[in-house]
This record gives C-alpha cells, structure tokens and sequence, in this order.
C-alpha cells in the first residue's frame, strides 16, 4: 500500500460525514464523475468515483465521534463513526446533498427526498471505500515523516473494505415535518416524501459495520502482533471537533511512550493529551480529543502515538501511601446491583505513589466485576451484599505494588415513609452491620440547587432525620451524603430514594379601589376592570387565564408581582351577575382560583327584581355612576390543587 497520510486535505475519515463528499462548501464540478446513473439488467445502478477528491475549504459538522478497533489478527479493524450536524450547518449538508444528485430523480431541486436519501445509501458503502482514511500504522523507530522517507519506508495505510460499511442518518429527512410533502417529480416512488433543503433541523450521520461481515477496515499484518514498537499516526487536517477513540487488542504492557501533534510539520504544544485506559481484559483504548482552527487552513495537522510493550531497565513498583486504605477497611458503594463507581481516579492517585500515575485493580469472590472506566474510576458490579476483595496499586508498565484486602459493602441504607411533601421529609438512616459510630450529613440537591445540610453523629441503630426542603423547587431531588465510621474510607454519594418536593400553589390577592370597592366599571358598562398582587412560594414563574360567561381570556397584565385585567361581559346572555374566575398557575402545574362575583352597575346586592337577562342600559339613556353596588360573593381565596410533578 502507498502511503496517503500527508494526502493534503484528503477525503476520508471525516468525508464520510458528509453522506459522499458533501463539504459546506463543495462544487459538485469538482467530482470526476459526479453520479452516473445506468441502465443494468433491467434496473438503474448508481456508480460514483470518489478516489480523487479532494476537500478545499472548510468541512462544517459540529461534531464527530470515530471508534476505530483493532482486530486480534493486527491487518483488519471496525471504524465506526456518528457526526452531529446541527442548524445552519444541516441546511448547508442538505443543499449539498441535494446538488450531488444532479440526474437523480428529484436531484438539484432545491428538496431533498427519501428517494434521493436511498440512492445516497445504495452508493454510500462503494464511494467511501474509494476514499482514504488518512490513519497509518507502522512498526519499528518512532516516525513523524507524514511520507514515505529516502528509505522507502511507507505508513501502511489503513484502507477501507466496502463491504463491510454501513452509511446511516438520524433526521436526514424528518419524518412528519412541517414543511413536508409528497414528491413532486416525475418517475418518485408512490411514498416518496420530501423537504426543503433550507431547514435547519439536528441531523446525526454515521457509518456502521455491516451484519455478517468481520472488518471494514484493512491493513497489512503488523509482523509482530503489536508485541514491539510501533507508531499510529492521522491526518486530522479540517478536522474542527473531533473525538477519537481507538481500541486495541489486549497485550500485556502496552501503553503509549510518546506522542505528538505537529503543524505542517513542525512539534507544537499541544493542550489535548490521548488519554490510555486499560481494560479489565488487557485491552488499551486511547482517547484523544481534537480541534482545528478553520481559519489555519490549509495548514496540514497530524497526530503521532508511539506504542511499546518493552519495560524499562529499572522501574520500581509502586507503594500504598500512608493515607491508603489498610488492611480490613471498608470501602463503601451504593449497592444497587448494577455497574458503580467503588474508587474515583482521584482517590486512586492518592493511595499509592509512584513515578508515574497508577491504578487499582481488585479480584473478588465469583461474580464480582471490577473494571476502569473511561473517566479512568474504578468500577464494580457486585454479586451480593459485601465482599472481601484483594487489590494492588498499577503503574503504567503493570508492575505491582503488595495486595491489601479490603471489605466492599453499602455501609447504611436511607428510606422514606413519606417520599413527597411542601416543607420537610423524614429521612430514615439504617446503618449496616459492617458500620459502627456513623456520622452522616446530607441535603436535598436537585439542579445546582440545595437545602440545609442535616447531620447526626455516632449512629449505631435506626435513626430518623427531617430534612427541611426550603431552597429546593417542585419536583423530584438527591439526598447528597457524606459519611465518616470507624474503619471505613471517608465517603461521599448520591441517593435517588424516589423523593419529590410538592409544589405551593401562587397566593393571589384582588386590591380594592380607593373608594373600597373590587374593581370598576367602564362608561359603557362592558368593561369592568379589576387588579391585584400574587406570588409564588417557591419562585415559579406564574401564568393566569380569566374566565367569564365560559370565555377564557390570557390577556392579564403581569408587572412584578402586581396584576390587572380588562373583564369584557359583551358575549355574556345572562347580564343579571357575573361570576368571574382568575386562575394563576406555576410552572409545576400547580394552581389558586380566585372567584368574584360582580353586579352589572346600579344593580343593588338587595335588589331581588329578577330578570335573569337583563342588560345594561343604552349609553345614550344615561348610565349610573360606574361602581356602584358590586359584591363580592367568593374570594375562595387559595383554592390548592396539589400536583406532584411525575
């Protein structure tokens, strides 16, 4: 294989995002055969050589996620990929997209369909495996030479095998859209739907592996199997975010010796370091985040990691520090039976000391898991209630520190009886067999929002709290907990218990006129106009609607914590009273009414005349003074409707 990795600006990994070729910013002219479509044993086939394109100008996605692992053979591999492509950037794809299918039914016309979304896949897989990948891995010395040097020394390309590749999209086309049609051209299928090209609606593109098949990735075999030096480099080049995560076969003691990101080939200070995880089984994945500044183009931009599995000459192994956890301690966890974190990295690097940074890895009774997590914690899923486990200090070469046995339980469980109420909550504390002299504080946490810690010391049997829920909002909330006992690792956890705080309904209050009455009529004696104060409780933004004669209105005015409105009872049939109703509601749905009844004006509250569809006067015939004789018969006041946000 020729070596590519240089292949300035090259399509490959990133071009797959762009559903074959498609950059914010391509010429479609730029293409040697942009799409031909043939007839072929009756039917069309789509054929479109994508091997000599090249990229030019900015590539737009927000970002990009590529998961390359190595097969245990060391000369086949799975890449896959998913790009998110979000508002202004997805009208641009689509466009593009649209143009690239100048000659397809429904191609170039200014609407993207499912017809043309399919033909996109049909030569999807064959037009990326044309392209290069611009990823190369080679044993020997470390290299940088991102082309093949004097010696003839090539970067062994990785290439793609089409077979085995799988071109997807999330809301390419989004189903039930708005603007959404049947297809309008001649000869689209009978469902064909399509939208314009111009939405800007969140899409995700990926590339998948293919059922049945075993790689869609080749290379030439690495003589060694990894098992001696070797460097991985890639052209990341326009490449503006970018996340890579690359796996490989499980092999005692590799581990990365030295990397480096250059700019058109010179070593720059890079702030993003790969970062080396190492499996439970043995398996090394490299995480590595990158950026590129689009206005650096056409500045070439390339990543180098150099790999051994060859120990140095003196490498003392690592020791527990004095703050370490000794034999017999119990490390706590929130044992729900599932996959938890049982030691942060943080905590880990203060336990043991070594040159270099170290982990902790434990066996445990059958059934018991232990992993590192990707953020580098030590993970467990238990197999029981509490378990003695045996676990060593790792450094980057797998030398070991001596074992410490440890016991891992949950140290105390916290219940409710009462899992929802407005001001407080019981918290019940039961503490373990494996605790003694507990103390505990805890809070309500929910969004960055808190309520007053409660602490309680020396707890050796079941123990009842109430937790105070002010400075917490409606809706469900964490017990934050932080522990200490005899014999335990310090602790602290996140208890989801299934707690809700109930929401308070607003208060709302109506203001009498300065003469003491509720509100006042206007001359034509339509319009009666009423105002008040409201408040909510718990700082929720409230909402009213007005109800008169069974007609709502939202039309109230909303200035700080004072409100007004206009009551027009012109389509009332029944003008004899009229029962107004305000209601004012949170953002947790939880709501007050206020009720008012008004006498048409002149109309007495003694006045027991009748006349059940009276109206008011003619303006012209002379109106009494507006506001006179109005009742209140119901200020219900705080109506509540306690509502628990589910």
């Amino acid at each position: 294989m020729g070596s590519n990795i240089s292949r300035n600006m090259t399509a490959g990994l990133g071009l797959f995002l762009t559903l074959l070729m498609l950059a914010s910013t391509i010429n479609i002219t730029q293409l040697s055969s942009p799409l031909e479509v043939e007839e072929t044993g009756g039917r069309q086939a789509m054929e479109v050589d994508c091997s000599n394109y090249t990229f030019e100008e900015l590539f737009i996605y927000d970002h990009a996620l590529y998961s390359l692992s190595f097969d245990s053979d060391w000369q086949t591999a799975w890449l896959e990929a998913r790009a998110w492509v979000n508002g202004s950037n997805s009208a641009e794809l689509r466009t593009n997209l649209d143009g690239l299918l100048d000659g397809v039914p429904g191609g170039n016309n200014s609407w993207l369909s499912t017809d043309e979304r399919e033909a996109v896949r049909e030569v999807g897989p064959d037009c990326v495996g044309d392209m290069a990948t611009r990823i190369g891995i080679r044993e020997g010395v470390p290299h940088r030479d991102s082309s093949a040097d004097s010696t003839g020394i090539d970067w062994n390309d990785l290439e793609w095998y089409s077979n085995g590749i799988v071109l997807d999209e999330v809301n390419l086309i989004p189903t039930g859209h708005s603007q959404e049609r049947s297809c309008q051209n001649l000869g689209s299928s009978p469902d064909c739907k399509e939208v314009p090209v111009s939405i800007t609606d969140n899409m995700e593109l990926l590339i998948e592996e293919k059922a049945g098949e075993d790689k869609n990735i080749d290379f030439n075999k690495l003589p060694n199997n990894g098992q001696s030096n070797f460097t991985l480099a890639i052209n990341t080049t326009n490449m503006t975010s970018t996340t890579f995560q690359i796996t490989f076969p499980a092999i005692n003691g590799l581990r990365i010796s030295a990397w480096e990101v250059s700019e058109d080939g010179v070593a720059i200070q890079s702030t993003s370091e790969p970062n080396a995880i190492v499996s439970e089984e043995g398996a090394l994945t490299v995480i590595w985040e990158n950026t590129y500044d689009s206005t650096d183009w056409p500045m070439v931009q390339e990543l180098f990691i150099d790999f051994t599995t060859y120990i140095p000459d003196t490498n003392d192994p690592p020791v527990w520090a004095t703050s370490a956890p000794t034999n017999g301690t119990l490390i706590p966890f929130v044992n729900e039976g599932s996959e938890t974190i049982l030691l942060t990295a943080s905590q880990m690097s203060s336990m043991a000391i070594d040159d270099d940074p170290v982990s902790i890895s434990c066996e445990g009774p059958t059934g018991w898991i232990f992993s590192i997590s990707l953020d580098e914690d030590l993970m467990v899923t238990p197999n029981g209630e509490s378990a003695d486990v045996t676990c060593v200090a790792v450094d980057k070469y797998y030398v070991e520190s001596d074992s410490r046995t440890w016991k891992v339980a949950q140290p105390f469980s916290l219940s409710a009886t009462t899992i929802e109420d407005i001001d407080s909550i019981d918290i019940t504390i039961e503490p373990s067999s494996y605790v003694s002299g507990l103390d505990i504080t805890m809070s309500g946490v929910q969004d960055g929002r808190s309520s007053t810690a409660v602490s309680e010391s020396g707890i050796s049997s079941s123990t009842m709290k109430t937790l105070t829920l002010a400075g917490l909002s409606p809706g469900d909330f964490t017990l934050a907990v932080s522990s200490t006992a005899s014999g335990m690792l310090d602790w602290s956890a996140n208890f989801d218990i299934g707690l809700s705080k109930l929401s308070q309904p607003p208060v709302v209050t109506l203001t009498q006129t300065l003469a003491g009455e509720n509100g006042t009529w206007d001359s034509s004696g339509y319009t009666y106009s009423i105002s008040g104060t409201f408040y909510d409780v718990d700082g929720e933004a409230v909402s009213f609607v007005l109800s008169v004669c069974g007609l709502d209105s939202q039309n109230i005015n909303q200035q700080g914590a004072n409100w007004d409105t206009d009551v027009h009872v012109a389509g009332c049939t029944d003008h004899s009273a009229y029962l107004v109703t305000l209601t004012a509601t949170d953002e947790s749905g939880t709501s007050s009414i206020l009720e008012v009844n008004v006498l048409p004006p002149g109309a007495s509250p003694t006045d027991n005349s009748g006349g059940s569809n009276t109206s008011p006067p003619e303006a012209e015939g002379g109106l009494p003074a507006p506001g006179i004789g109005i009742t209140i018969t119901g200020l219900l006041g705080a109506v509540l409707f306690f509502s628990r946000r589910e």
